[in-house]
């Protein structure tokens, strides 16, 4: 498997690489310059030094004048020194080093012009030797070795400096990757800034953590609610129909028989309401998605009906009043769990007096006369169905209210989202 760098070294080695980069190009940049400056330097002098050689030739038979102080003149190639090799690329009026197998230990120049003398064209060479510049030259380059080694220095330092910076920016994330690392899969706790977190890339990272984090709490918390739900919502149905099972076979009357084979309708058909609710609460769903319907006034005539029995022979009217309309995305089943358990809750809570289904505009209350709020273990939060209530709520952005009446009783409400 392919080692993986840190970003320290990362930094290191691109570092590395540009400094070296910018190193070499300063270098090859101040050849060019020496060896341009030295040619412009060449010509203008030979140029000069060409016109004097002329001066001296004119109305002679010379074939070798010197022009002090750098140069020597030769009319034609034969008069050269034999030591002396041409470029083979020369040209006319331009300064051209002498060949490599020129024996000669000093860099030295030549040129060629035509001119003419005693009337007949002539080529002359100008060998050109400045031992001045050449000692310039070895100057310029000590001094270049000073700008180097100071230029090393400086490298060395802003490399010290970009890995401080770089270990300062770095250590945060690699303490924050230590943590999760020591973190036990359990722990499900927000995820703290590592110590020098000073920037505002790790704290949206620790955000972006913590946030996933919660959204992964709040799915294992669903998937315990679901469970905890199951265990106590089903157990009635299933007591219901474990009891009318049992008396199936006591009785031949199908008076008793159509009255339990309601009950265990009304069970199953509860049971089946409570697992698809619950289900769905466990998934994430997209909302938009889901279609918008109005709720019947049979629905809720359905729901005070199934839940009937929980009157028990208590002096208490159930009433659906309904003076509005309701526009949800609530599915069916989903809607009588909640009206459903918010009117076993009132049921519950009134021994006597009247639990009213009060309908208006996208708002659906129940108003009971019961002990009210202070007059059961909780208060508020008193029953499982509460609690689904309010996760239903939150899962399709309904607004849930429970609250003491005025006189007697309680009122819980919920407000559809429009």
């Amino acid at each position: 498997m392919k080692r993986i760098k840190t970003a320290k070294q990362l930094t290191f080695t691109y570092f590395s690489i540009v400094a070296f980069a910018i190193i070499a190009f300063h270098f090859s940049m101040f050849e060019s310059l020496i060896e341009d400056i030295e040619m412009i330097y060449a010509e203008n002098r030979m140029l000069k030094d060409k016109d004097t050689a002329i001066r001296l030739l004119e109305g002679s038979d010379l074939t070798h004048v010197s022009v002090p102080p750098f140069s020597e003149a030769y009319v034609g190639k034969e008069n050269l020194p034999s030591g002396i090799i041409l470029d083979s690329n020369m040209t006319d009026n331009k300064p051209f080093e002498l060949d490599e197998g020129s024996d000669t230990y000093f860099e030295m120049f030549a040129m060629r012009s035509k001119f003419i003398l005693n009337g007949e064209q002539k080529d002359l060479y100008l060998i050109h030797y400045d031992e001045i510049y050449e000692i310039s030259e070895e100057k310029m380059f000590e001094t270049q070795s000073t700008q180097l080694l100071l230029s090393l220095l400086l490298l060395a330092v802003s490399l010290w400096v970009v890995m401080r910076i770089s270990d300062r920016l770095t250590k945060p994330l690699a303490r924050l990757s230590a943590s999760l690392g020591e973190r036990s899969p359990t722990n499900i706790t927000p995820i703290e800034l590592p110590e020098g977190a000073a920037t505002r890339e790790i704290h949206q990272l620790v955000e972006r953590l913590n946030s996933y984090q919660d959204q992964i709490s709040a799915l294992i918390e669903r998937e315990r609610a679901f469970n905890r739900y199951a265990s106590h919502e089903l157990r009635t149905p299933l007591m219901v129909m474990k009891g009318a099972v049992t008396l199936l076979g006591k009785s031949d009357s199908k008076v008793f028989l159509e009255r339990q084979r309601l009950r265990m309708n009304q069970a199953c058909q509860e049971m089946e309401d409570y697992i698809t609710t619950l289900l769905s609460l466990t998934r994430d769903e997209d909302l938009s998605l889901t279609p918008n319907r109005t709720v019947e006034v049979s629905e809720l005539e359905g729901i005070c009906q199934t839940h009937s029995g929980y009157l028990a022979g208590k002096l208490v009217s159930v009433n659906v009043i309904y003076d509005g309309h309701i526009i949800t995305k609530l599915p069916i089943p989903t809607l009588h769990i909640l009206v459903g358990n918010l009117l076993k809750n009132a049921l519950s809570c009134t021994d006597e007096g009247s639990v009213n289904i009060v309908v208006s505009d996208n708002t659906i209350s129940v108003v009971d006369t019961g002990c009210g709020l202070s007059g059961k273990p909780g208060g508020e939060s008193y029953g499982l169905g509460l609690m689904i209530v309010r996760d239903i709520c939150e899962k399709y952005r309904c607004e849930f209210t429970l609250s003491d009446n005025d006189g007697a009783g309680c009122t819980s409400k919920v407000v559809f989202p429009i």
